[in-house]
């Protein structure tokens, strides 16, 4: 009898590679889209102490670019821990961090000579 493809994925490393990647881009995109609202919040910041006043602020059309740009990231990195999140249920029944774990102590144990 021929394995189902879920029984596949579990017993290679195709699976937890792909999950492996899929967080991976998540966090890449997580930190591109909080990049540009934390390097201006920062910019901000450092202007107001500088200052010791509130700085004047204005939201100019590349302000909303760059707004539209961060949430386009943020859904980039959503749609990845969505998917990871899919997959690693899927073959192995438990979140991607936790299969990632368990997958580990696998290969620790095996024999790979």
């Amino acid at each position: 009898m021929k394995p189902s493809l879920r029984q596949l994925l579990a017993d290679s490393h195709v699976a937890a590679v792909a999950i492996a990647v899929l967080l991976l881009w998540s966090f890449q995109w997580g930190v591109r889209a909080l990049w540009d609202p934390v390097s201006s919040v920062t910019v901000f910041l450092f202007t107001a102490v500088a200052i010791l006043d509130v700085p004047y602020l204005s939201l100019t059309a590349s302000d909303w670019l760059a707004l539209i740009g961060t949430f386009t990231y943020l859904v980039y990195a959503l749609i990845s821990f969505a998917i990871a999140w899919l997959l690693s249920r899927w073959v192995y029944g438990n979140g991607p961090f936790h299969s990632l774990s368990m997958y580990r102590m696998r290969l620790g144990r095996s024999n790979h000579v």
